[in-house]
């Protein structure tokens, strides 16, 4: 268990504080350039800064920039961070040729909502920081301490990626991965990883400190944004809606693990505000309007650099949004004559080509997702976690009744649809969710294939069905308090004071029950979310690493040389050399190389004696140390998992090597059969 020194460490506090300045600084300077202000500009700045550092990583490689930290000062972010900037400026201040008049050329009636009151802006603050305090304790409970790797398989590929963005200086989204490729230069979403690099301190305190970071700041800044976009008004309701956006677990939960998707997330509903924003129906200038879209569409852009399958949530979440706002605008311009419905018509036609165009040269990428190899899931078991928000991976408490207080209000919320206008468009968004979610569970016919962009894995659709029922909640809070305080107006003289005094402060009064009913929000389980990756003796999936084993890998990487290279099953804990201690490995990842040349080395590394390719190969990469690790492989008593493949590297003949060092079951050798030193 991780001890309160140790989680308010100073170098914790130092890579805590680079992670919010470098996801909410530069987003929030090209917000407030452009026009926007207030919870929008804050809550939209992380995926305007994922953006600019995506564009920013990009051109770095191109022009030969390492990507480090003084690259932020120095080099192509803050470049761009200043062109953008003084572009928005110009937008809003030069006088510009336009025929619309003075009164809306540079103010922003119709789009921002009306400033906050001071007792508005502290129960809002209030909210974030209730709702990133029940996820930041227990984050920091169930993770032990900050340079505890997370053992799960996704998080052992991308804290070797970051390792190697580190090393190489190049973060690019096109090839800043190829050394996880074997050199091979591909496409992959490195938003996460172009981030982690930049942190103080070493890749797993600082993987683990963005997780906190994401789930405990960015999430309930971006629900505020949304939410504060979304309803007219402010207040308790607002404050509540935010306040329950910590108390969802689906964030968390691919959080654990797949964390560029989970960045992807986290960044989501604060680009939803920026659409909302930018969508609003009002009489203002072109140039305020065209202000707001640049915006949207720059978060837009930054939740892809986080991950590309976002596209497919901003399409679940965003075109209804999109389709309820234009639906009029549209239905007006198809009335005034052939021309305009040909140009409309034209307009559809090249937008279908551009996907038609952008899905050909992902044609790979797509086949792989779409062709993911899922089994079917029990559909009741999904409706059950619908209904109490339970985690749909791996097995937890059940925690009955789970938050089904915020499914009720969401339901209530939906029922508003015909009164609130701004419950359509998310009614129709959170249905379409929960059909992809029940499509993800059912069984293998054609309709299933609709939710293949999430690897038909009902844990990565959930969190757009949590985002959306969030919506709906809040205007459910709306709901009550419109009800419940008439009723408490009306009846005053008839009604005991208590009763009176809950039912005039209806959004307190639900915060309370929530808290009660979903005791802490469920902070056991938040802890038990993270202990499945970082506690050996409680990993979901199995760990890769014992009890003593990681001090055994930090000792390893003193001793050996800086150009050593290690060959080692990586289900055994070897490839946390690389990321750990920073030694490196022929295998960082679990899967199955790229290479041809190392996937045959793992089927026939037992054959280092009797078959000359083996050294060929060793001797080619460098490799002159082995990592063996005898416990069995259950997951369970030693910290070694199943292999995926590649069962050779595992037995390696003992007199083919000489022992340096080990600990417990691990060990560390001297590959002499192949001639090394």
């Amino acid at each position: 268990m991780i001890s309160t020194t140790a989680a308010a460490s100073p170098a914790s506090l130092l890579i805590a504080a680079a992670a919010v300045t470098l996801l909410l600084a530069p987003g929030w300077l090209l917000a407030r350039s452009w026009g926007t202000r207030g919870i929008a500009a804050v809550g939209g700045a992380p995926a305007l800064s994922l953006a600019l550092l995506g564009i920013a990583s990009l051109a770095a490689q191109r022009t030969g920039q390492r990507w480090e930290p003084v690259a932020l000062l120095t080099g192509w972010p803050a470049l761009l961070l200043a062109v953008g900037c003084a572009a928005g400026v110009a937008l809003r201040r030069l006088p510009l040729p336009t025929a619309v008049p003075a009164r809306n050329s540079g103010g922003t009636a119709g789009i921002e909502r009306q400033p906050m009151q001071l007792r508005e802006r502290l129960l809002l603050t209030g909210a974030i920081a209730l709702a990133g305090g029940v996820t930041a304790v227990p984050i920091a409970i169930g993770t032990g301490t900050w340079d505890s790797p997370a053992q799960a398989s996704d998080a052992v590929f991308h804290l070797s990626a970051t390792a190697f963005v580190r090393e190489t200086g190049t973060a690019s989204f096109l090839g800043g991965l190829a050394p996880m490729y074997d050199g091979a230069s591909v496409y992959y979403p490195t938003g996460w990883h172009a981030v982690a690099a930049l942190l103080p301190g070493d890749v797993v305190s600082g993987a683990n400190l963005l997780v906190l970071v994401l789930a405990a700041l960015v999430w309930p800044l971006g629900m505020a944004a949304l939410l504060r976009e979304v309803l007219p008004q402010s207040g308790g309701v607002l404050a509540v809606g935010t306040a329950l956006s910590g108390s969802v677990i689906s964030p968390l939960l691919l959080l654990t693990s797949v964390w560029p998707y989970g960045m992807s997330v986290s960044v989501l509903p604060g680009a939803l505000a920026l659409i909302v924003r930018a969508v609003r129906a009002g009489k203002v200038g072109a140039r305020v309007r065209a202000a707001a879209w640049a915006l949207a569409l720059g978060a837009v852009f930054g939740v892809l650099i986080a991950h590309g399958a976002a596209v497919f949530n901003l399409a679940v979440l965003g075109l209804p949004v999109l389709a309820s706002a234009g639906w009029p605008t549209l239905r007006r311009a198809w009335g005034r004559g052939m021309g305009t419905r040909t140009g409309i018509l034209a307009v559809a036609v090249l937008a279908v080509m551009a996907l038609g165009g952008g899905a050909w040269i992902m044609r790979r990428s797509l086949a792989s997702v779409f062709n993911f190899p899922r089994g079917a899931a029990n559909i009741w078991e999904t409706l059950f976690a619908v209904v109490t928000d339970h985690p749909l991976l791996a097995a937890f408490t059940p925690w009955i009744p789970g938050n089904i207080l915020v499914f009720a209000l969401a339901v209530w919320g939906a029922t508003a649809w015909r009164r609130v206008e701004a419950a359509r468009a998310w009614t129709v968004g959170t249905g379409i969710a929960l059909t992809l979610l029940l499509l993800a569970s059912g069984p293998a016919w054609p309709l299933r294939a609709l939710a293949g962009p999430w690897y038909t894995q009902r844990a990565r659709i959930m969190p757009l069905l949590t985002l959306g029922m969030l919506v709906l909640a809040t205007i459910g809070v709306q709901e009550a308090q419109r009800r419940w305080s008439t009723v408490a107006t009306a009846a005053a003289a008839d009604r005991p004071k208590w009763t009176l005094l809950l039912r005039r402060h209806v959004p307190a009064t639900i915060l309370i029950v929530s808290l009660i009913a979903a005791p802490g929000w469920r902070w056991g389980l938040r802890t038990e979310l993270l202990e499945a990756i970082h506690d050996p003796g409680r990993a979901s999936y199995g760990a890769m690493l014992s009890d003593g084993e990681l001090e055994f890998i930090r000792r390893i990487g003193e001793e050996l040389p800086e150009d050593a290279v290690v060959l080692g099953d990586p289900s055994n804990g070897s490839a946390y050399l690389w990321s750990v201690a920073g030694v490196h490995v022929l295998y960082p990842s679990r899967p199955r190389p790229a290479s041809t040349e190392l996937a045959w080395l793992g089927e026939n590394a037992d054959q280092i004696e009797t078959d000359p390719r083996v050294c060929e190969i060793l001797n080619r990469h460098g490799v002159d140390y082995y990592y063996s690790d005898d416990a069995e492989p259950d997951g369970l008593t030693g910290g070694v998992r199943e292999p995926l493949w590649g069962e050779a590297l595992a037995r390696v003949p003992r007199s083919a090597l000489e022992e340096i060092d080990s600990q417990g079951d691990a060990t560390l050798w001297r590959i002499t059969a192949c001639g090394s030193a």
